[in-house]
């Protein structure tokens, strides 16, 4: 499919709130696993399935987005006549103006692109996938757009609300889409992912335009069901959707499953998840220190215990301080007889000498950056 697909990513998400871990940087670029991104699942996913194609609208907060991404070189997109493109938008706020007018806004970056087909997809939906699969469905099936979904088990009031479910046929046709809705009707979870020709989709999006219309979900989709053949394409792997502090939580944590890792990131020769690469020195651990169920990037200094979490490089954890269901991001320092549990630290804190932070595991600390406790 590489030659006649293309891919467009948003780096925003309205729907998504991850507080003080996106007010100076957008929500693709937040960091997650000791060393990833959020866009480095979706854009190697893209790669994997040989799209060297990519638009990517972008707003405010760029600047740690385009620090990540710079070239592309590292996703083999430093490309002549294709690659990744970040796409600045007219209106400062992405927000404002909805999906819809994400996609309108690249009409540019449409319009030169030769590819026939377009994978658009949020960025915080975090699963390994690749497309080939789901282009085959859909040609086989003459869809005019095929939508990604999961199963989900019975969900809670508040989860409820967080998901699009749909209706699936046994032939494979969406014949009903629930918006975040308050009663469960379904258990096909929406991935925020489909696939269309582009020059349907371009249709769509300019007649939502005309209309003053800026929703993808229920605009071009839900709208759209009676009159196209929509089809839903179910995934079966791990799929996690970022989208609150407690997911962004939950799924660091989960990746400290042999199942999910080994799912998640591939294999050496296969839908690899790739990355901007550092080179820095190895971690250094102390004499005494302790390290239990974690991952710990490259350039730490460990000397205290850590347990159950994510360290990423450059930390500093000293000794007789403990760290335990944690996420603490770069450059930060856990100085002597300190207690950290159920935190999420930003990058660069600074927790000093005996202090205490701890937090719930279904509401944990959230400490922002460069903050001196």
């Amino acid at each position: 499919m590489q030659n006649n697909t293309m891919g467009l990513i948003f780096s925003e998400n309205p729907e998504a709130n991850l507080g003080i871990l996106t007010n100076k940087r957008a929500l693709a670029a937040v960091p997650v696993g000791g060393r990833y991104r959020i866009i480095d699942f979706v854009l190697s996913n893209m790669i994997n399935s040989g799209i060297i194609n990519i638009g990517m609208p972008t707003a405010a907060r760029t600047q740690s987005l385009t620090d990540h991404l710079g070239t592309g070189r590292d996703w083999d997109l430093d490309r002549k006549g294709n690659g990744l493109f970040l796409i600045p938008l007219y209106d400062s706020d992405s927000t404002s103006i909805g999906g819809v007018g994400n996609i309108f806004n690249s009409f540019g970056f449409l319009k030169r692109a030769k590819q026939e087909y377009v994978v658009v997809s949020d960025c915080n939906t975090v699963c390994n996938i690749t497309y080939d699969e789901v282009m085959a469905f859909h040609q086989e099936n003459n869809a005019d757009i095929t939508l990604i979904y999961t199963d989900v088990p019975e969900l809670s009031d508040s989860d409820l609300k967080r998901h699009i479910l749909l209706d699936v046929s046994d032939e494979g046709k969406v014949t009903d889409m629930q918006i975040y809705p308050t009663i469960q009707k379904s258990n096909h979870s929406y991935m925020h992912t489909f696939l269309i020709k582009k020059e349907l989709l371009m249709e769509l999006v300019g007649d939502c335009t005309a209309h003053g219309k800026t929703s993808i979900s229920k605009d071009i989709l839900l709208e759209n069901l009676p009159k196209l053949n929509v089809l839903g394409y179910k995934f079966t792997g791990y799929r996690k959707k970022i989208d609150s502090i407690g997911a962004y939580f939950q799924f660091n944590l989960d990746l400290l499953k042999k199942d999910v890792r080994d799912e998640l990131f591939g294999t050496i020769d296969n839908n690899k998840i790739f990355t901007k690469v550092k080179d820095m020195v190895p971690t250094r651990y102390g004499r005494n220190a302790q390290v239990q169920n974690s991952f710990i990037a490259d350039g730490c200094t460990i000397e205290g215990t850590v347990k159950n979490s994510i360290i990423f490089r450059g930390v500093t954890i000293a000794e007789g301080a403990t760290v335990e269901n944690a996420i603490i991001m770069q450059n930060s320092q856990i100085l002597e007889n300190c207690l950290v549990e159920n935190a999420i630290f930003d990058k660069e804190v600074v927790l000093g000498k005996g202090k205490k932070l701890v937090g719930q595991e279904t509401y944990p600390a959230l400490v922002g950056k460069r903050v001196i406790i």
